[in-house]
Order: C-alpha cells, then structure tokens, then sequence
C-alpha cells in the first residue's frame, strides 16, 4: 500500500513539473511585440500621475523591447526578457545618475544654504513660529531668546528654515 502512494506521488510530481514548465513556456512564448509595447505605454502613463520619473525608464525600456522585437521577430521570449530587465535597470541607473530630480524643496534649501553668515531681522514671532525678513521675503527661522525687531545672523539651514543667533 505504501509503495503504491509511493509510486502515485512520483507520477503526479511529474505531471505537474511538466504541466508547470508547459505553462510557462506558453506564457512566454505568445508575447509579442504589442504586449511589451502596451506595457511600456500603460507605465507611462501611470507615470503622469505619479510624478516619480522612476516608471518612465522602465516604460521606456519596455518600449525600446518592442522596437526590438517588431523588427527582429525570431527573438526568443527569454532572450526579451534578459534585454528588457538589462534595459530598464541601466536606464534607471543613468537617469539616476545624470539627471537627478529637483524638487522644489531642494532649490529652497540651496537658496537657503547660500544665506548662512548673513544678518537679517526678526520679523514677527507668533505661536512659537519665528519669521525673519531678508529683502522682500519671509523665512521661517529657529533660534532662542529672540524678540522681534533684533538682528540676528544665519548660522545654519535645516531644510528651508534657517537657524539663528542673536548678535
């Protein structure tokens, strides 16, 4: 009896192990060039409501995999894959690289940075919230012992709010 289990369990393992590798094999093997070109399509424009950059690489990868294909049809599904995954790794990692994203956050705190050692006045102070006044524009500041009308100096930036000392 137990030999028969035995025996059962090995053939059914096998089917399955076939039956897995049969499917995968169909899956990969009905892609064609429309697949990877909707794919790339359907990330970019998920991409314009994200606002992140990231998708629009893969996007662009994915794409690229389609040209490919449309103009090489004998390509093998494994071997579009291997290209898509090279593509859509070195392309993010140039972009990275080579075109870093600004945000608006980042402009503000170099602004910011260039301000370090200069003196400016405290403009108004309201629910422990401390502006200063340097030109025309209101900072947001941090400091201690501070009164409004008193100068101080930038002696350093957290994000876009400068930290200050009395002089």
């Amino acid at each position: 009896m137990n030999q028969s289990c035995e025996k059962i369990k090995k053939n059914l393992m096998a089917v399955l192990k076939e039956y897995k590798i049969t499917a995968m094999e169909m899956m990969f093997e009905s892609l064609n060039f429309m697949h990877w070109l909707v794919l790339g399509l359907s990330l970019i424009i998920i991409e314009l409501f994200l606002w992140t950059v990231f998708l629009l690489w893969i996007g662009a990868s994915a794409i690229m995999v389609s040209i490919i294909f449309y103009l090489m049809p004998e390509t093998g599904s494994l071997f579009q894959i291997f290209i898509f995954v090279a593509l859509a790794f070195s392309a993010t990692y140039l972009a990275k690289r080579f075109y870093p994203v600004k945000t608006v956050d980042d402009e503000l705190h170099e602004k910011a940075k260039s301000y370090i050692g200069k003196e400016c006045k405290v403009s108004s102070i309201e629910d422990s919230v401390i502006k200063v006044q340097i030109g025309k524009s209101l900072w947001f500041a941090k400091g201690s012992n501070l009164i409004v009308g008193q100068t101080v100096k930038i002696v350093g930036v957290e994000s876009s709010t400068f930290i200050v000392e009395p002089v």
